[in-house]
């Protein structure tokens, strides 16, 4: 694999870290309201009958994955200061090595 693919691939993995409990919260509120019709609200379960199964305590579980961003924003900013520096450190060896096969 070359370098860059794999600095891409840990920038994407660092990011859904970061940002996945939030995606996740936001994306399910969503799809409850906009898709199947329902309400959520974070105060109290609101009964969601998706073919004859009420989903209303999963919206409202998943919905409190946001808190979890409390956590990851945090975590994920100090792995992308991580990445960036291993980003930095490949670049310059990988132009340095340039320079010696020219």
């Amino acid at each position: 694999m070359r370098t860059r693919t794999i600095f891409i691939i840990l920038l994407i993995l660092v990011l859904l870290i970061a940002f996945g409990p939030a995606l996740i919260a936001v994306g399910s509120q969503e799809i409850a309201e906009v898709v199947f019709g329902c309400e959520v609200d974070l105060n109290r379960v609101i009964p969601c009958v998706i073919g004859g199964k009420d989903y209303g305590q999963t919206f409202y579980d998943l919905g409190f994955l946001i808190w979890y961003s409390y956590l990851s924003l945090p975590v994920g900013g100090v792995l992308l200061a991580i990445w960036a520096v291993a980003a930095l450190i490949a670049f310059i060896v990988g132009r340095a090595r340039k320079r010696e096969q020219a």
